[in-house]
Protein backbone atom coordinates (compact mmCIF):
# COMPACT_ATOMS: atom_id res chain seq x y z
CA UNK A 1 0.00 0.00 0.00
CA UNK A 2 1.19 3.21 -0.74
CA UNK A 3 1.40 6.52 1.33
CA UNK A 4 0.39 9.84 0.75
CA UNK A 5 2.73 11.92 -0.65
CA UNK A 6 5.91 11.75 1.46
CA UNK A 7 7.61 15.03 1.21
CA UNK A 8 7.87 17.86 -1.10
CA UNK A 9 10.27 21.01 -0.04
CA UNK A 10 10.57 23.88 -1.65
CA UNK A 11 13.67 26.26 -2.20
CA UNK A 12 14.26 29.38 -3.98
CA UNK A 13 18.04 28.38 -5.15
CA UNK A 14 18.05 31.90 -6.61
CA UNK A 15 15.91 34.61 -7.70
CA UNK A 16 14.88 33.22 -10.84
CA UNK A 17 14.36 29.63 -10.02
CA UNK A 18 12.18 27.51 -7.72
CA UNK A 19 13.26 24.04 -7.00
CA UNK A 20 10.27 21.42 -6.07
CA UNK A 21 11.73 17.82 -4.27
CA UNK A 22 9.44 15.40 -4.27
CA UNK A 23 10.37 12.28 -2.17
CA UNK A 24 8.40 9.54 -2.17
CA UNK A 25 5.83 8.30 -4.73
CA UNK A 26 3.51 10.37 -7.28
CA UNK A 27 0.43 8.36 -7.73
CA UNK A 28 -3.20 8.64 -8.19
CA UNK A 29 -3.30 9.09 -4.50
CA UNK A 30 -1.40 11.88 -4.58
CA UNK A 31 -1.11 13.92 -7.91
CA UNK A 32 -3.45 16.41 -6.77
CA UNK A 33 -2.11 17.46 -3.47
CA UNK A 34 1.63 18.02 -5.18
CA UNK A 35 -0.66 19.96 -7.76
CA UNK A 36 -2.05 22.27 -5.07
CA UNK A 37 1.27 22.88 -3.27
CA UNK A 38 2.98 23.58 -6.91
CA UNK A 39 0.39 25.96 -7.56
CA UNK A 40 0.56 27.68 -4.34
CA UNK A 41 4.16 28.14 -4.16
CA UNK A 42 5.36 28.97 -7.84
CA UNK A 43 4.23 32.43 -8.72
CA UNK A 44 3.68 33.96 -12.07
CA UNK A 45 6.54 36.29 -11.89
CA UNK A 46 9.94 33.07 -11.28
CA UNK A 47 11.59 32.31 -14.50
CA UNK A 48 11.66 28.79 -13.39
CA UNK A 49 10.23 25.32 -11.70
CA UNK A 50 13.04 23.19 -10.96
CA UNK A 51 10.99 19.55 -10.24
CA UNK A 52 13.91 17.65 -8.55
CA UNK A 53 12.84 13.42 -8.32
CA UNK A 54 15.80 12.67 -7.43
CA UNK A 55 14.13 10.87 -4.02
CA UNK A 56 11.31 10.13 -5.91
CA UNK A 57 10.99 6.11 -5.49
CA UNK A 58 7.64 5.65 -8.01
CA UNK A 59 5.43 7.50 -10.51
CA UNK A 60 2.10 6.13 -12.42
CA UNK A 61 0.32 8.03 -15.04
CA UNK A 62 -1.20 10.27 -12.87
CA UNK A 63 2.08 11.34 -11.98
CA UNK A 64 3.40 11.58 -15.76
CA UNK A 65 0.22 13.40 -16.46
CA UNK A 66 0.57 15.96 -13.87
CA UNK A 67 4.08 16.74 -15.27
CA UNK A 68 2.65 17.03 -18.88
CA UNK A 69 0.17 19.87 -16.96
CA UNK A 70 2.12 21.52 -15.19
CA UNK A 71 5.18 21.76 -18.11
CA UNK A 72 1.66 23.00 -19.87
CA UNK A 73 0.73 25.66 -17.39
CA UNK A 74 4.27 26.93 -16.88
CA UNK A 75 4.80 27.57 -20.82
CA UNK A 76 1.89 29.41 -21.21
CA UNK A 77 3.19 31.67 -18.37
CA UNK A 78 6.38 31.49 -20.45
CA UNK A 79 8.23 29.68 -17.55
CA UNK A 80 10.82 27.36 -18.08
CA UNK A 81 10.26 23.84 -16.69
CA UNK A 82 13.43 21.30 -16.19
CA UNK A 83 12.91 17.95 -14.10
CA UNK A 84 16.07 16.38 -12.42
CA UNK A 85 15.68 12.72 -12.70
CA UNK A 86 19.29 10.83 -12.30
CA UNK A 87 20.15 7.82 -15.30
CA UNK A 88 19.13 4.98 -14.81
CA UNK A 89 16.62 5.10 -11.93
CA UNK A 90 13.02 3.69 -12.94
CA UNK A 91 10.92 6.85 -12.50
CA UNK A 92 13.76 8.19 -15.44
CA UNK A 93 12.91 5.60 -17.54
CA UNK A 94 9.11 6.05 -17.16
CA UNK A 95 9.82 9.79 -17.96
CA UNK A 96 11.58 8.62 -20.88
CA UNK A 97 9.38 6.20 -22.46
CA UNK A 98 6.12 8.68 -21.65
CA UNK A 99 8.81 11.57 -24.07
CA UNK A 100 8.79 14.35 -21.20
CA UNK A 101 11.73 15.58 -23.03
CA UNK A 102 9.15 17.14 -25.60
CA UNK A 103 7.78 19.03 -22.64
CA UNK A 104 10.47 19.65 -20.25
CA UNK A 105 13.98 20.10 -20.00
CA UNK A 106 15.10 16.57 -18.27
CA UNK A 107 18.31 16.78 -16.33
CA UNK A 108 20.32 14.63 -13.78
CA UNK A 109 21.13 17.29 -11.53
CA UNK A 110 19.78 20.36 -10.37
CA UNK A 111 22.84 22.19 -10.66
CA UNK A 112 22.08 20.81 -14.39
CA UNK A 113 18.75 22.04 -14.20
CA UNK A 114 20.46 25.58 -13.08
CA UNK A 115 22.63 25.68 -16.22
CA UNK A 116 19.34 24.94 -18.79
CA UNK A 117 17.45 27.78 -17.00
CA UNK A 118 20.70 29.66 -17.70
CA UNK A 119 20.72 28.94 -21.31
CA UNK A 120 17.13 28.94 -21.98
Amino acid sequence: MRDRLAEVGFSEVRADAIVASVSGDIDGSNAAELRRAVAERVPSTARSLIMDLTETTYIDSTGVELLFELARRLSARRQIFTVVVPKGSGVRKVLELCDIGSVAILVESQGDGLQAVDAA
